[in-house]
């Protein structure tokens, strides 16, 4: 049965990038963005309580256990011997695909999205003049809310407008406060929506893991892959918290996660501090062109794990092509998004 500490990033794979010890005890340095590098039990790394759980329920993570203790753990052994055998495409694929969609890494991805678009719409919203634009076409005759709202008085808008010009008044100046109440609320409501949001990409996790460990779309987009285990000879290679790159065609060529119409070049799962497995496209060179270390860096959300304390220059880097979508593209698509919405005299 699995317990209350649950890693994202399994501990057969962080085996390979141990600190050279005899002890029983096996550590890695973890390098984060803004700390100074430290060595840690990898018992204590990459997890986190219920991760893969609803309260107490761990139905989940003892059906990743089981996946990973008898299928993939023993791959990745097979693997890290340097052995890839005739028809384990397939079970790469799979097992790929599975390291892709279980991390802690995706959840932060989809947290940090949902958080930035809600938070720039509530700021819009908690604008009273953005508000009063958007709210304008259903506060006037012919819209269909306010036509409801005073059928249940039995009034008309006419006699609306009569009754506030009788008081010199008209109905935006009788909105107005109310607007600005709206918005006021609109905006302190904003860290409840940020902690419902935190549980529903829990949720939304949880059920694509419930559904399958390993997307089979996801796997079979990996199957055509020719896979080969190389040796890294450009010091000590680290392993992201993202756990697989991708190299892809397109402006963002290295990614931590695949897009539906991406073209994968590469897919690179680091195997130990000195191997990796590489699969190649039919049309894709074999040796790597670029700086692998750094690129795993690059995708790595919060940071990266290796054998030795000689990675610092890589720190810098840690974060730069992990999002899915830029803070700046999140902002261009609810810019977009308001726009839309407002009058289109306005828009």
């Amino acid at each position: 049965m699995s317990g209350v500490r649950q890693h994202f990033i399994p501990r057969f794979l962080q085996k390979g990038f141990r600190i050279p010890s005899n002890g029983k005890i096996v550590r890695c340095w973890v390098y984060e963005h803004d700390r100074s590098p430290r060595p840690a039990n990898i018992a204590d790394v990459g997890l986190e309580r219920y991760f893969y759980a609803v309260d107490t329920e761990t139905e989940l993570d003892d059906k990743i256990t089981e996946a990973e203790q008898h299928v993939y753990a023993p791959l990745i052994e097979r693997l890290r011997e340097g052995r890839v055998d005739a028809g384990d495409a397939s079970l790469i694929a799979e097992m790929l695909a599975h390291f892709e969609v279980r991390s802690r890494h995706v959840r932060q991805n989809m947290d940090s999205l949902f958080d930035d678009c809600t938070t720039q719409l509530v700021g819009y919203l908690s604008d009273p003049q953005t508000l009063a634009l958007l709210l304008q076409d259903h506060l006037k005759p012919g819209s269909e809310i306010l036509d409801r709202e005073l059928k249940k008085f039995n009034i008309s808008y006419d006699q609306l407008q009569w009754a506030f010009a009788t008081q010199g008044l008209t109905l935006q100046d009788v909105l107005r406060p109310w607007i600005s109440n709206v918005a006021a609320g609109i905006k302190g409501a904003l860290p409840t929506f940020r902690s419902q949001i935190t549980e529903m990409v829990k949720q939304t996790h949880l059920k694509i893991l419930t559904q399958s460990v390993s997307p089979a779309a996801r796997a079979e987009r990996l199957t055509s892959l020719k896979y080969t285990i190389k040796d890294y000879e450009s010091g000590d290679l680290p392993l992201g918290d993202a756990i697989v790159l991708f190299h892809v065609k397109g402006e963002k060529a290295f990614k931590p996660f695949l897009d539906k119409d991406d073209e994968v070049i590469h897919v690179v799962l680091p195997l130990s501090s000195r191997r990796y497995l590489l699969g190649a496209s039919d049309d894709a060179q074999e040796e790597l062109t670029y700086d692998l270390g750094e690129q795993v860096a690059a995708c790595s959300m919060k940071y990266f794990i290796a054998c030795s304390d000689q990675l610092t220059y890589l720190q810098g880097t840690i974060g730069s092509k992990a999002r899915w979508l830029s803070h700046a593209e999140t902002q261009s698509i609810m810019e977009n998004v308001v726009q839309e919405l407002l009058p289109k005299s306005l828009g």
